[in-house]
């Protein structure tokens, strides 16, 4: 199942970070740097400290940018300012990061500043695991958000301009948006499993799925009647547990979608989390790569145009499997979870299954994306794998049907 979400730093004990793009703009009307669109993430190339290469989303959905392996700061004999706590995605467990002051960063080899970069305690999310790529870190908010944002998914490239010579573009559409903690928020219109609501949505390239509603956050957010239990990602302090299923519709500005794969999650009321903003949910970047965007960090305006990506159906796995990366080169796949009579179920597959071929082709051969892939294709399909378990070699067949 392929539904990532980063929930990071829902609690920073009122730390200010400095950084931005601003001072590099002072004398350019723009700066443009590429991107590649992996897992449904926006990933940009960082030079850490102007020495390490590393991979870092690109996130609207963090107010801070974020390194999520010490050891790589330690290494580089970075000096940390002090120690401060975080909560986790449950909002009990409490876990550290330190707060490092002015790193060089170089971007896609582009854009050369410096920031403060709150660098994790220790690996909490481990993505490489549910994604199969290398991912270090996070460009938050602290870096553009006085800027004007300009992604373009066509293109895979991200620009960003200086507000005072920012000219609105032409065909694209304009609509009011709200900006708080340095985060972008649009209201808008979505039917799930009663009336038709008013939902405030954040907008979140850092999450790789289309749609997350908080149940508890509206009296008419409603569970669809076919919705399956499932780990949604990661975040710090664990997995995010909720469910997968699908809302009637979703207005995103003036286009609607109907019959959206949504992910449903019940989530502590407290005041870090919900009240000073209201959210009832999150648009994730599954959903927001089918347009080219642009948002106005300075007059709360987000403009849209729709890209060739937006007539693509949201796939979803019809097997019932979690599957992990594992091993030096993410080439090793392990089962992470099994859905209870699924397709995966009833071939007899269990967690802790390695997983050594599919479709008669070693597992190695394969990426991640590639093995979530098959089992996200078309319903009636039988996919034929082999797994180890203790040792011993299974053959199983997984026929493919719709689970949401």
């Amino acid at each position: 199942m392929k539904r990532l979400l980063i929930a990071l730093l829902i609690g920073l004990c009122s730390t200010a970070l400095s950084g931005q793009f601003y001072d590099f703009l002072s004398e350019n009307k723009s700066a443009t740097f590429g991107f590649s669109a992996e897992h449904d993430f926006i990933l940009v190339k960082v030079r850490f400290a102007n020495v390490l290469p590393l991979n870092f989303i690109f996130d609207t959905g963090s107010e801070h940018t974020i390194l999520f392996k010490k050891e790589y700061a330690d290494l580089l004999g970075v000096e940390y300012d002090r120690k401060i706590p975080l909560f986790g995605a449950d909002m009990a467990d409490q876990i550290y990061a330190y707060i490092a002051r002015g790193i060089e960063l170089n971007v896609d080899g582009k854009l050369q500043f410096t920031s403060d970069v709150l660098v994790m305690e220790a690996d909490y999310l481990h993505l490489e695991e549910f994604t199969g790529i290398n991912i270090d870190g996070i460009l938050g908010a602290n870096l553009f958000r006085h800027l004007v944002l300009q992604i373009d998914n066509k293109k895979d490239r991200i620009t960003l301009l200086s507000p005072n010579k920012f000219k609105p573009p032409k065909r694209h559409m304009q609509f009011e948006i709200d900006i708080q903690q340095s985060k972008p928020y649009l209201t808008t219109l979505a039917r799930a499993g009663g009336e038709e609501i008013t939902l405030k949505l954040l907008l979140d390239t850092g999450a790789s799925l289309p749609l997350l509603l908080y149940t508890n956050t509206h009296s008419n957010l409603e569970l669809p009647p076919q919705a399956i239990l499932g780990n949604l990602g990661m975040g710090l302090g664990g997995f995010l547990q909720g469910y997968v299923g699908r809302v009637e519709f979703l207005d995103f500005a003036d286009y609607r979608f109907s019959n959206l794969v949504t992910s449903f999650q019940d989530i502590i009321l407290d005041s870090l989390m919900t009240n000073t903003t209201g959210r009832n949910g999150i648009i994730g970047n599954s959903l927001l790569g089918r347009y080219n965007l642009m948002i106005d960090y300075n007059q709360g305006h987000l403009y849209l145009k729709a890209n060739r990506k937006y007539r693509r159906k949201f796939k979803y796995d019809k097997s019932g499997l979690t599957i992990a990366a594992t091993g030096a080169d993410l080439r090793s796949f392990i089962i992470q979870r099994v859905v209870s009579d699924s397709p995966a179920a009833e071939a007899g597959l269990q967690k802790g299954d390695l997983i050594k071929s599919m479709k008669g082709i070693p597992a190695s051969f394969y990426t991640l994306a590639a093995l979530n892939s098959t089992l996200s294709s078309k319903v009636g399909k039988v996919v034929r794998i082999v797994v180890s378990r203790n040792g011993v070699r299974l053959k199983k067949k997984v026929k493919l049907r719709e689970l949401i």
